[in-house]
């Protein structure tokens, strides 16, 4: 017997899809090979191990690593059990990326092993992949939702014989198990969960469509995250994931990992990550793991001062019973009467030793490791008070619309800038502008005659010649070019490097032989080297760990009134501790600098492209904010530029009164000379009620602007 396409769809054997049904072929696409830099799920051939786990997720035996003659860690022991979430912390060059590469095989093991067990499916996100793909960003982001697509497959494939005529009994149950295998996997609702996954790591709902290809590397990055948290692996390997993310899209991530269903192990030097969304710290110090168990990362930093006190204090009283120990053997050992006593303490203190209670506490327990200084070299005198600006600029890519539109800037020497406003919207494009290396669409670029421009990204440390010695590269960037100085030395450049925590050896090693941390301490060496008095920087704080307070401390302390600084940062601790005085905010094509400290409020506005709030389960919420009318934009606007010249104007307004009132002073004395002449008296007097009004009207302009600027402060 055969039944109809349409009796099928009536008794619900099929249903009738978007995409499924009528769109085999897009489901065929999202089935492609994935990009290799974009692959998420590691394989048992990619380099993982499966092995007996002891009943762990995850099991390291043994492990030993080294770089040339350079021993990274020696004879590690860690487990890591199935629902565990483990947040690995330690300083940059201690082997924490090193350790992620020996659980997928990238990394080569001296001796040891690194095993996972049976049926756990390996997720890992390799710092460095962020190359495009073909694919449109939904495409790859859902590509491997491995059950939910392949079940789309078989019953893309079942509809596809049934249209044709196949009504069989066996064909029909072939496609009432990939649907029931559809909608077990989350299926119905995959649109809805890929579309909440992408728009928490930042992307706008129109971005689902365009191509990988056509976005930069950073949110390249993004879409492989998303692809790898969609995977849904049993063990997740993140190594520093929020390098390439916002604060709001930290704080989702947070969230996510927080709720992740499986076993975690996290490479992070962002603190608010970690204490979000682990509840147990490895700490790699010292070329061994410490293994802190039930523990936030607050309660990690309190516990390991705990361990460090009291594993010195028992090794001091170990010393002090051996001393008393072998002073009693000194003194009584040649007596005939208590040599038996002498020898049973000498076998006293052997045990002790051979139960290593004579042995130091090892250096990863209680090393104190020294903070990291950075002195930034003293800015050089300019000719005037404006260092670098911008006339009606239009600013974009050639061949596209300008993302900024008729800005108007003046950067002027002791201003310290932060660029604030929703990704996408132009901050790094301006700061390329501003640097001179992209062209303006329209306008004009103007630098001061002894302008000094340093610039420092997030990037710069992979842009590193990777066969170069790392003292090399400082050397030479300090004494290259027409502001370069000749005379720095190499031991000028151990210097800033040792301070940064590059030291021993590492100033002589090949960049290729860095961790990404070092990598990001040679470039941070090279940026304070030469001297500059205007600094650009471009998320500066990716891939720091604790050189972001040295960065921040520098740059606080930095510039005096002949340096200026711009700052894009989503980091709210660094940017706190650099002490702004102007917010200059990019958003709707339009730069409105305004001179003020950051505020709360700050931090709540321009995080995410699409403007929308996450709430606790980690979806998108549209924020509860009616849309402004043209008018109430164009008011706003007003009150902006009136607020962007309030400082200057409130410092003439003082002024003006000062003089005015010297002048009511004055025209007072006059009036006591002029004794009773009642003509020169009016005159007096009529000259003093005009300068008291025009005292009155300043003190009320002063007053006005004094509220606005506090309005928009508390926005």
């Amino acid at each position: 017997m055969k039944i109809s396409l349409n009796a099928l769809i009536a008794l619900g054997l099929i249903r009738s899809i978007t995409g499924f049904a009528t769109q085999p072929s897009l489901a065929s696409k999202r089935q492609r090979i994935p990009h290799p830099l974009f692959s998420s799920a590691v394989a048992q051939e990619d380099g993982i191990t499966i092995g007996d786990t002891k009943g762990a997720a995850l099991y390291i035996k043994d492990v030993s690593i080294s770089r040339g003659s350079n021993t990274i860690l020696s004879n590690v022991n860690f487990r890591v059990e199935r629902n565990q979430r483990w947040g690995i912390v330690g300083p940059n060059g201690s082997g924490k990326s090193t350790l992620l590469g020996a659980l997928t095989g990238t990394v080569r093991m001296d001796e040891g092993a690194a095993l996972v067990a049976p049926k756990i499916d390996v997720g890992y996100l390799r710092q460095t992949a962020v190359s495009g793909s073909i694919k449109t960003v939904f495409e790859e982001a859902a590509s491997e939702m491995k059950e939910i697509n392949e079940a789309k497959d078989r019953m893309a494939e079942a509809e596809a014989a049934i249209t044709a005529g196949d009504t069989s009994d066996a064909l029909l149950d072939k496609l009432d198990k990939a649907t029931a295998a559809f909608a077990n996997a989350g299926g119905w609702n995959q649109e809805q969960t890929v579309a909440n996954v992408l728009t928490g790591l930042g992307f706008q709902n129109e971005d689902m469509e365009r191509l990988c290809n056509e976005f930069s590397g950073g949110w390249q990055m993004r879409i492989g995250l998303a692809r790898l948290l969609l995977s849904e692996p049993s063990l997740l390997l993140l190594d520093e994931p929020s390098n390439h993310l916002d604060s709001s899209a930290r704080d989702w991530l947070g969230k996510y990992l927080k709720n992740f269903d499986g076993s975690l192990v996290l490479v992070s030097h962002d603190v608010s990550l970690l204490e979000t969304s682990v509840n147990n710290i490895a700490e790699i110090s010292g070329g061994t793991v410490l293994a802190y168990v039930s523990c936030s990362y607050s309660k990690y930093l309190t516990e390991k001062e705990f361990r460090a006190k009291a594993a010195m204090a028992e090794y001091e009283r170990n010393l002090v019973e051996a001393a008393k120990l072998q002073a009693y053997v000194d003194k009584w050992g040649a007596s005939a009467t208590k040599a038996s006593s002498a020898q049973s303490r000498v076998k006293m203190i052997e045990k002790m030793k051979k139960e290593g209670k004579l042995t130091p506490p090892a250096a990863g327990v209680v090393e104190k490791r020294s903070k990291p200084s950075l002195e930034l070299a003293k800015p050089p005198k300019s000719m005037g008070d404006t260092l670098l600006s911008l006339e009606n600029a239009d600013i974009g890519h050639a061949g596209e619309e300008a993302l900024l539109k008729n800005a108007n800037f003046e950067l002027r020497r002791g201003m310290k800038l932060i660029l604030r406003g929703p990704n996408g919207a132009g901050k790094s494009t301006l700061m390329t502008a501003l640097r001179g290396t992209l062209p303006l669409i329209a306008g004009k670029r103007n630098e001061n005659e002894k302008l000094r421009l340093a610039y420092f990204t997030q990037d710069l440390a992979q842009q590193l010649d990777p066969t170069a010695r790392a003292v090399d590269l400082v050397t030479a960037y300090a004494r290259e070019g027409p502001h370069g100085d000749i005379t720095v030395s190499d031991q000028d450049a151990r210097g800033v490097m040792g301070r940064l925590g590059l030291s021993g050896d590492k100033p002589l090693r090949k960049i290729s032989d860095l961790s990404g941390g070092e990598k990001a301490r040679v470039a941070l060496s090279m940026f304070a080297l030469k001297p500059s008095n205007v600094i650009l920087l471009d998320e500066p704080s990716n891939h720091l760990d604790v050189d972001v307070e040295a960065l921040s401390t520098a740059l606080s302390n930095w510039g005096g009134k002949d340096g200026a600084i711009i700052v894009v940062s989503h980091d709210k601790s660094f940017c706190d501790s650099v002490g702004f005085n102007a917010v200059g905010t990019v958003d709707n094509g339009e730069l409105i600098i305004e001179e003020r400290d950051l505020n709360a409020n700050d931090w709540k506005r321009y995080d995410m492209a699409s403007q929308q709030l996450l709430g606790a389960d980690g979806l998108s919420q549209q924020e509860d904010a009616r849309e402004l009318t043209p008018e109430e934009k164009e008011e706003e606007k007003r009150k902006r530029k009136r607020a962007f010249n309030a400082p200057k104007r409130i410092q003439k307004i003082e002024q003006l009164i000062d003089e005015n009132e010297k002048n009511m002073v004055q025209i007072d004395a006059d009036m006591m000379e002029v004794g009773n002449d009642v003509g020169k008296l009016t005159d007096l007097s009529q000259e003093k009620e005009v300068l008291d009004m025009k005292v009155a009207e300043l003190m009320e302009e002063w007053e006005e602007l004094e509220t606005l600027l506090e309005e928009l402060s508390a926005q």
